[in-house]
C-alpha cells in the first residue's frame, strides 16, 4: 500500500515545518522540542502525531523523535526552498532588473546559496564603486576565475597585477576576447599563457556580463534586462556556499569554452 503524503504539512511555514527543521539537528524528545519551538505539550503533540502519520518522523523506544529517510529528503528540500525564497526577496530588485539567461536552471534552483550576499551599489559620484570593491577583494585572492562578456575596465593594469601573483583563468565571449587581447597586447598574453595563465573563449556569446569567483569571494554583475551593462549593482559574497555556487557557474561556462592558443 502506497502512503499518501500530505504536502500541506510542509509547504507553508508552521509548527510542523519548524519541527522537521529542528530535528535536522538530531534526535529530540518532547521536552527538547518544546524548548526549541517554545510551545506547550498539547500543541506540539498534535503536530508530532500528524508528522508520524505521514511517516516523516518516527519515535524510538526511548521516546526520542527523529526524521525518517523521507522526512530527511523533504526537510532538506524545505530548507533549500526557504533559503531560495529568502534570497529572492532579499535582493528582489537585483533579480527582477537583470538578465539571468546565462545562469543554468540547476543553479537558479540553488540561489539560496547566495542568501548571505550583499549588493554593492554605485552612486552618481562613485560610479565604479562596485568595480573598485571587486578589484580590492581580488588583491587578497590566490586563485582567480573570471567569466566576462565585456572588455574589463583597466584590463592592462588588472592583467599585470593578477598575472604576477595569481593562479588565473579567464573565460571570455568572442566579442570580448579580441578587444581584450588587443588591449593587453598579444605578446604579453602569449607569455602569460606559457606560465600560469589560462585563457578560454566561450563557444557561444552568453550574456554573462562580468562574473568572478576566487578562493575568497564571488561577485556577479549581469546585464540589465534592457541589454545595457553597468557597474551600478554588484552581488558579492565571501560565504563558502556562495563560492561553491560560483565555482559551479564557472565550471558550467568552462564546459562551453575552448582554450585559446596565440602561438
Amino acid at each position: 500500500m502506497t502512503a499518501d503524503y500530505n504536502l500541506s504539512l510542509t509547504t507553508s511555514p508552521n509548527l510542523r515545518t519548524e519541527t522537521l527543521i529542528s530535528l535536522t539537528e538530531g534526535k529530540k524528545d518532547l521536552s527538547d522540542l518544546r524548548k526549541d519551538l517554545n510551545v506547550g505539550s498539547t500543541t506540539i503533540s498534535h503536530s508530532l502525531r500528524e508528522l508520524e502519520e505521514n511517516k516523516l518522523i518516527h519515535q524510538d523506544a526511548e521516546r526520542y523523535y527523529f526524521l525518517t529517510n523521507i522526512g530527511k529528503i523533504i526537510t532538506n528540500g524545505l530548507i533549500d526552498l526557504n533559503d531560495t525564497m529568502e534570497t529572492l526577496y532579499k535582493f528582489e530588485s537585483f533579480w527582477l532588473e537583470h538578465d539571468l539567461s546565462a545562469i543554468p536552471d540547476q543553479l537558479l534552483d540553488k540561489l539560496g546559496q547566495l542568501k548571505d550576499s550583499r549588493i554593492i551599489s554605485g552612486t552618481p559620484v562613485l560610479v565604479f564603486k562596485a568595480y573598485e570593491t571587486v578589484i580590492n577583494l581580488l588583491k587578497d585572492a590566490k586563485e582567480v576565475k573570471v567569466v566576462s562578456s565585456i572588455l574589463i575596465p583597466d584590463i592592462t593594469l588588472l592583467f599585470d597585477m593578477l598575472i604576477a601573483e595569481k593562479d588565473m583563468r579567464i573565460i571570455l565571449t568572442e566579442d570580448a576576447l579580441y578587444p581584450t587581447i588587443e588591449e593587453v597586447g598579444p605578446e604579453r598574453v602569449s607569455k602569460a599563457i606559457e606560465k600560469n595563465f589560462k585563457l578560454h573563449m566561450l563557444r557561444q556569446n552568453l550574456k554573462i556580463g562580468f562574473f568572478t569567483v576566487t578562493d575568497r569571494f564571488m561577485a556577479l554583475v549581469p546585464y540589465r534586462l534592457d541589454g545595457v551593462f553597468d557597474w551600478s549593482s554588484d552581488l558579492i559574497s565571501c560565504n563558502k556556499t556562495a563560492i561553491d555556487w560560483g565555482l559551479a557557474l564557472f565550471n558550467h561556462c568552462s564546459e562551453l569554452s575552448e582554450s585559446v592558443d596565440l602561438s
